[in-house]
């Protein structure tokens, strides 16, 4: 008795699932359109980023920052170029000393730029 009902029990789960995984084509048909407005929003997404990053390259192109002139100690370092790129290593340049606690320096176009990293503020200008 008890392998009986074992069988039957597997046979109605085997049964019920194959009719829930069965589709009509409609739903076949929706999952593929999905799919295919998915792809396209994320290709448009890209897009955008990437032209997003040409935005910003041009605005550094044509303003070219010379830090020693145009930012002054205790200012504010601009978030653009406050990035893991411009991060520097004293260690491989003469003249910069080791920075102190919550302190990096940062090459920006060629001069050196010691920021506080816990409020952004410049702290000195090595140019």
């Amino acid at each position: 008795m008890k392998t009986l009902a074992t069988v039957l029990g597997l046979s109605l789960s085997a049964l019920l699932t194959s009719t829930a995984m069965a589709g009509t084509y409609e739903q076949h048909r929706d999952h593929a359109t999905r799919y295919q407005y998915d792809e396209r929003h994320w290709q448009d997404r890209d897009h955008d980023r990437y032209q997003d990053h040409r935005h910003y390259d041009e605005q550094r192109r044509l303003h070219r920052v010379d830090p020693s002139r145009d930012w002054r100690v205790g200012q504010v370092l601009p978030r653009y170029w406050d990035q893991s790129r411009n991060e520097v290593n004293y260690r491989h340049y003469k003249g910069l000393n080791k920075p102190g606690r919550y302190q990096q320096w940062y090459k920006i176009n060629g001069d050196f730029v010691l920021v506080n990293e816990r409020n952004n503020r410049i702290v000195r200008i090595i140019n």
